[in-house]
């Protein structure tokens, strides 16, 4: 679809952006490269794209800031590519998801996954819909010992339907899938179980086991998803990515729902400790890099 190396310094511009703040949480250590570039190649030659989210946590008995906005946007981008979304999710995130694909116009059908028919929706899913990717955005992983963990080592596995399914079902069926993580204990990690396990804090404990085709490690799980928009905007050529009134009405509105963030435990605006300024500068960075290469390649091309 594309020739890699008209790309190849703007998705290392990505990844530099994203990598903000990965010291405080040791995976600053992973070494993986060209991992937003072969997610945004896949996603570009899909017609059907399966995005799961949702961490809850569980003192407060609600799903976290991370995860669900950069779905939303990710399908939000993906609907202007013309491609098909379905977004699965589970009961302490589900209103949020709701909320934003009603304020975005989405077609995208929303998948509630239920605790003890994991295996039975897993299937009904990749049969139904017949995905060519999936992706996991900030979604729990599960350890070696099948258990779900927070970032801090709480056990949340009754809180968290097994996911991890889809992707191991996706692999037997020889589908593409991706995922986007910042702390270890998400969908994806085991691609980088080794750094994990040596350098994150209980990362023995907390570590994911099931692997992507694609691993994008970020410092914000958001991030990672705004990221993947940004490649999907250059290699098509096209803006898709929504502005900043859109992003703060967003948050906004799935805060008034009841997510809080995931480090603070609070109920505001922030994302894994980080302002709602901080995080909309990164959002920012992203969009105008994405849109000032389009720019200039269409003034170049006159």
């Amino acid at each position: 679809m594309y020739i890699r190396s008209n790309f190849y310094v703007k998705f290392n511009e990505f990844e530099k952006l994203i990598s903000r703040n990965l010291d405080k949480r040791g995976l600053d250590k992973v070494n993986l490269t060209g991992q937003i570039e072969s997610c945004v190649k896949s996603l570009n030659l899909s017609q059907t794209v399966v995005i799961v989210t949702g961490f809850v946590i569980k003192s407060a008995g609600v799903g976290e800031t991370d995860g669900p906005p950069g779905a939303l946007a990710l399908a939000y981008g993906l609907e202007r590519l013309g491609k098909k979304v379905v977004i699965v999710t589970d009961k302490y995130s589900e209103k949020f998801l709701k909320i934003g694909v009603e304020l975005l116009n989405l077609e995208a059908s929303i998948h509630i996954f239920k605790e003890n028919m994991e295996d039975q929706q897993a299937e009904q899913i990749i049969n139904e819909y017949e995905p060519d990717h999936i992706i996991a955005i900030e979604r729990p992983g599960r350890n070696i010992e099948n258990r779900c963990y927070s970032m801090m080592g709480e056990d949340i596995t009754e809180f968290c339907p097994n996911t991890d399914l889809l992707f191991i079902k996706a692999k037997q069926h020889n589908i593409r899938t991706s995922a986007v993580g910042d702390g270890g204990n998400e969908v994806g990690m085991g691609k980088v179980s080794d750094v994990v396990k040596k350098h994150v804090f209980k990362g023995n404990i907390i570590c994911a086991q099931v692997e992507t085709d694609s691993l994008i490690v970020a410092g914000v799980s958001n991030w990672g998803a705004f990221a993947i928009c940004a490649g999907l905007c250059i290699t098509n050529n096209k803006i898709i990515m929504y502005g900043e009134k859109t992003y703060q009405d967003v948050l906004e509105k799935i805060v008034k729902a009841g997510a809080v963030d995931g480090c603070s435990k609070k109920n505001e605006t922030t994302v894994d400790g980080l302002s709602y300024e901080e995080n909309l500068n990164i959002f920012i960075k992203l969009k105008t890099t994405a849109e000032n290469s389009i720019k200039y390649r269409l003034s170049a091309s006159y």
